[in-house]
């Protein structure tokens, strides 16, 4: 097992739960130890997935038999841990959104840079066989040149949700924690950074957006819609309309069992491709180690991460929407 990669999880929240699992479908990855601000926690957590238990997330990277870390802390706490982590030589797959803003975003990344880490952000849905072949068709020109897309992620949380997600002054909300899926997906189809980018969104009094609808325009004449929240059980669901025809994902962001792509060309019966039956976490880590003397993956590369922030710093910013805790300068 020398040649598989050790993985240390930073935080043990509910999607640390999902990753640990997923790990143990992975083909080139083990989790050697997780860390908790509470060393019970840590504990609970070992207990159920394995590996190691540390009461400080500095532990896990103090920790040589680590290689690569999972940072699944809240939205906040990306910053500082992506720098700590990168110091300490960690290769570094960082929830997302990866920071508040793109200028945080900058100078984490300037750090992975000068320390010569690999860095992914977690978009797990950027690894599925599912979003690869999207862009293959798109690519290819199965439905001709794209002319819009509307993409849809959100869930009903309810108001009295007691979550770091229902914080405004730390980047809760919908746009930073299901939007972004949206807006990733977006510049992704179109291939292109937008040049407008428009925001309305219901703001609570915790200061977060319970729920938001965007409009995204690029130099290339396309158009995009996007609706988010975590107030609202959207579809959740994505559309992409070419000159030639239009592809439909029922599933863009989990692709499970029954996932499938179904593409309508202009005059042609549908066809249906089934792309499900995968566990996106276990191909999120195989793609780390796959790519790890890259420095990046073609999935979800660093500049692609920068351009996405900088795109959510263009929607907060029409709607005057700003973050307490945030770094502006």
């Amino acid at each position: 097992m020398a040649d598989r990669l050790g993985w240390g999880i930073i935080a043990t929240g509910s999607i640390a739960h999902a990753f640990a699992k997923g790990l143990k479908a992975s083909k080139t990855g083990d989790l050697v130890a997780s860390g908790s601000r509470s060393l019970e926690k840590a504990e609970k957590f070992a207990e159920q997935h394995g590996g190691k238990a540390y009461g400080s997330y500095d532990e896990v990277l103090a920790d040589p038999d680590v290689h690569a870390v999972y940072i699944a802390t809240p939205h906040h706490l990306h910053y500082e841990w992506t720098i700590k982590a990168a110091e300490a030589g960690k290769a570094i797959l960082c929830e997302k959104p990866f920071t508040l803003n793109a200028l945080e975003a900058q100078r984490a990344l300037n750090e992975v840079q000068r320390h010569k880490v690999f860095f992914m952000e977690a978009f797990m849905y950027r690894t599925s066989p599912q979003m690869r072949k999207i862009l293959e068709l798109v690519r290819e020109g199965a439905i001709g040149k794209i002319l819009a897309v509307n993409a849809e992620f959100g869930f009903a949380a309810g108001r009295d949700w007691d979550n770091f997600r229902a914080d405004g002054a730390v980047g809760g909300g919908g746009l930073m924690d299901v939007g972004t899926y949206c807006v990733s997906f977006i510049r992704a189809v179109v291939g292109e950074e937008p040049s407008e980018a428009h925001y309305v969104l219901d703001k609570t009094e915790k200061g977060y957006d319970a729920s938001g609808a965007g409009i995204l325009k690029f130099p290339g004449g396309a158009v995009a819609t996007f609706g988010t929240g975590v107030h609202v059980n959207w579809k959740n669901d994505a559309r992409i309309y070419g000159e030639n025809g239009r592809i439909e994902v029922d599933s863009p962001w989990f692709a499970g069992e029954d996932a499938e792509v179904r593409v309508y060309r202009n005059g042609s019966d549908v066809e249906v491709l089934k792309l499900g039956g995968v566990n996106l976490y276990a191909e999120e880590a195989d793609a780390v180690s796959e790519f790890l003397s890259k420095r990046e993956t073609p999935y979800m590369s660093v500049q692609d991460t920068l351009d996405n922030m900088r795109a959510l710093d263009a929607l907060r910013a029409s709607a005057g929407f700003k973050f307490a805790s945030e770094q502006t300068g």
